[in-house]
């Protein structure tokens, strides 16, 4: 060992390697590799540890999946996650927000931050470079005219338009059942025989088809309660015409032109499109098949709580906050309170009643 230190070879960690000073210099160095780390490995990190915790649905997982390739990773991939800054952030959210709609953006930072914030987690950084950008100065607010779930039911004759022009029997049968039911397109496609009760005259809503990273996935509904959905004249002849179309020979209610299941909501709307534009109607969505059901509801003046069963919705406040101008007070509005000396001078009331 002299021989090494008069020669200047002398390596104290090799010499030493079970020493307090050669662990801390393991543990130093590990660090710094950490820290060093590529974006994209913990990115992957990141998406495979929300796979296993199973705490999103498949359909928001594979909706993170697609940013991570499409934004995220060709940005961030092979940059050392502590030479991530706020101004590259700040400069890559703006260029987002020029491309994507404000829910795309919102999707991929949130993705994005929450790699960030388990690389803090894991002491790869002191503090998340996300966390002081003010994103509302850089994300536009998304005005109600562009969000395409709000309340834009269709009327009678454009309803009638639709089934007219769906010259394949299928989608007829689908679309006049969406209309009359109230389902999400999940519990259209995912719909089996087995849960319609001709006798009763109840359709149980049980399952939902959701988008996965690959294809579809079959779950329990939106908000795991199954509901009851009572037949109307107009469900119940989509489903007499289904029937004789696929003869019960599948499980499923629903089928496409192949006689199969429909694949996904994204098949349906590529349908949709095209019918809408035969009947020349002006486009909305199919979810509004499912807002016309509810505006329609109401405004014969049904229940709000039994229209907020019939959606699946726990409480009456969603339909009192996306559907209040279609409830109808079944004898107009009528105020039952005393308002007679509201809003009026004291004195001058006394004085009226006292003459």
């Amino acid at each position: 060992m002299l021989n090494a230190i008069e020669r200047g070879t002398f390596d104290y960690y090799a010499t030493f390697p079970n020493s307090r000073h050669t662990r801390q210099q393991h543990r130093e160095q590990a660090a710094r590799e950490a820290r060093g780390q590529p974006l994209g490995q913990l990115l992957d990190a990141y998406l495979a540890a929300m796979r296993a915790a199973r705490a999103l649905s498949p359909s928001s997982i594979a909706t993170y999946a697609r940013w991570a390739e499409a934004r995220l990773r060709p940005r961030w991939g092979a940059t050392p996650i502590d030479e991530v800054t706020p101004a590259d952030l700040r400069a890559w959210v703006a260029d987002l927000a020029g491309e994507l709609s404000p829910k795309s953006v919102r999707n991929c930072v949130t993705l994005m931050s929450g790699v960030l914030d388990q690389a803090v987690e894991d002491g790869l950084l002191t503090t998340n470079p996300l966390d002081n950008i003010k994103l509302r100065k850089l994300i536009p607010r998304r005005r109600k005219s562009d969000d395409e779930d709000r309340i834009d039911p269709f009327n009678d004759a454009e309803v009638a338009a639709i089934l007219a022009a769906a010259d394949r029997p299928e989608e007829r049968a689908l679309y006049q059942f969406a209309f009359a039911s109230g389902l999400r397109t999940g519990e259209l496609i995912a719909l089996k025989w087995a849960h319609v009760d001709w006798l009763q005259g109840y359709v149980h809503v049980v399952d939902n088809v959701v988008d996965a990273e690959v294809g579809t996935k079959e779950q329990d509904t939106k908000t795991g309660n199954t509901r009851d959905i009572p037949m109307l004249p107009a469900a119940r002849t989509a489903l007499e015409a289904m029937r004789a179309i696929s003869q019960l020979a599948s499980g499923y209610v629903f089928l496409n032109s192949d006689r199969r299941r429909w694949s996904s909501s994204q098949q349906i709307r590529d349908r949709w499109e095209i019918v809408l534009r035969r009947a020349g109607v002006r486009y909305r969505n199919p979810y509004q098949t499912r807002h016309t059901f509810a505006s329609r509801l109401l405004m014969a003046g049904e229940p709000e709580l039994l229209v907020a069963h019939l959606l699946g919705h726990e409480s009456v406040e969603m339909v009192r906050r996306h559907y209040g101008k279609y409830i109808r007070q079944p004898d107009g509005v009528q105020l039952k309170g005393d308002y007679s000396s509201f809003g009026t001078d004291p004195a001058v009331s006394r004085r009226t009643h006292s003459g």
